[in-house]
C-alpha cells in the first residue's frame, strides 16, 4: 500500500478519474480565449458578368463544335470523291492491262512484226551469257516482206514509185 505522504502530494482522484485541482495563491487562473466557427464571407460576384462569362463559354463551345463538324463533312466529301476517282482509275488500269495482254499475244506480235517488214529468222542466234560469246551467229530470215515496208523507197529513192505499185 501507499503511504499517506504519497497521496497528499498527488492530485485528487476518484477511481480512475482525476478531479479538478484547486489553485491557491496570488496568480489568477489564465483563461483561454474561446474560438468560434465563423461562416465564410459571402462572395459577391456581379451577376451580369458571371452570366456573360457563362454565355461566352457556351457560344465558344457551340462554334467550335460547328467548325469541327464542317471540317469533318468537308473531308468526308473529299474522301468520297477520291474513292470514286480510285474506282475510275482501277477500271482504266484493268482495261489497259487487258489491252497489253491481248496485244502481247503471239499472233498480235507476229502481225505487228509483219507490218514493220520483219520476217521470221530461220536459225536464231545463240549467245553464251556468262561471258557473252556468240555460239551461233544470227542468220537473216528469208521470206516475203510486207507491202507496207519501205523497201521501195530504198530501191528507187522516190516516194512516188512506191505509190505507183
Amino acid at each position: 500500500m501507499r503511504s499517506q505522504k504519497a497521496t497528499d502530494a498527488s492530485a485528487p482522484v476518484d477511481g480512475a478519474t482525476a478531479l479538478s485541482i484547486e489553485v491557491s495563491g496570488d496568480t489568477p487562473p489564465q483563461s483561454r480565449p474561446r474560438l468560434w466557427v465563423a461562416p465564410p464571407l459571402p462572395v459577391r460576384a456581379p451577376r451580369a458578368t458571371f452570366a456573360a462569362a457563362i454565355i461566352a463559354v457556351v457560344l465558344v463551345g457551340v462554334v467550335g463544335i460547328l467548325l469541327i463538324n464542317t471540317k469533318t463533312m468537308e473531308q468526308s466529301f473529299r474522301l468520297d470523291a477520291l474513292r470514286k476517282e480510285k474506282t475510275t482509275l482501277d477500271k482504266r488500269q484493268q482495261e489497259l492491262d487487258r489491252q497489253i495482254y491481248e496485244l502481247s499475244g503471239p499472233g498480235n506480235l507476229h502481225a505487228a512484226a509483219r507490218r514493220l517488214g520483219l520476217v521470221q529468222a530461220d536459225e536464231p542466234a545463240v549467245i553464251w551469257l556468262p561471258n557473252g560469246d556468240i555460239v551461233r551467229p544470227p542468220a537473216p530470215g528469208r521470206g516475203p516482206t510486207a507491202p507496207t515496208t519501205d523497201d521501195g523507197l530504198r530501191e528507187t529513192g522516190t516516194p512516188s514509185a512506191v505509190a505507183e505499185r
